[in-house]
């Protein structure tokens, strides 16, 4: 079984993450399981479900939310600003969480990114297996 799950979304692709969260609220109390969740959007205004997952993050330290502004960072003082806030899009951080092949990474958005984030995932030695990818278009 795996010890970490790395998620990466953009826009819309988020909610399947918003509801797996009962689902890795267990894992994490019943395997210690760690949960990176990479958040990409454009500006703070345009993040879904933050405040979810802020919250989850704080009631369970082994869950670890960095959301990604591609174009605007937050205030300061807003509730997106904290220190795992990032500038640019969610696939140029991955390297900085270390995947390893013992990792299972869910990839849901931009087809785009979704691509990329699958390149840099094999490049860190995560096994295609164990990388699981849904691509999203909007209607915009």
């Amino acid at each position: 079984r795996n010890r970490r799950y790395l998620l990466i979304g953009t826009g819309t692709g988020v909610t399947p993450y918003r509801a797996m969260l009962p689902l890795l609220a267990q894992a994490i109390a019943e395997r210690g399981v760690e949960v990176v969740l990479l958040l990409g959007a454009r500006t703070p205004a345009e993040l879904l479900y933050g405040d979810d997952f802020r919250a989850f993050a704080q009631a369970h330290p082994q869950f670890r939310f960095v959301p990604c502004f591609s174009r605007e960072l937050p205030a300061p003082g807003d509730p997106h600003a904290h220190a795992d806030v990032r500038h640019g899009y969610v696939q140029q951080f991955i390297g900085e969480f270390a995947p390893t092949a013992d990792d299972i990474a869910y990839l849901c958005g931009n087809p785009d990114m979704v691509d990329a984030a699958f390149e840099a995932l094999k490049g860190f030695g995560l096994p295609v297996p164990r990388i699981r990818r849904e691509k999203y278009v909007s209607s915009k």
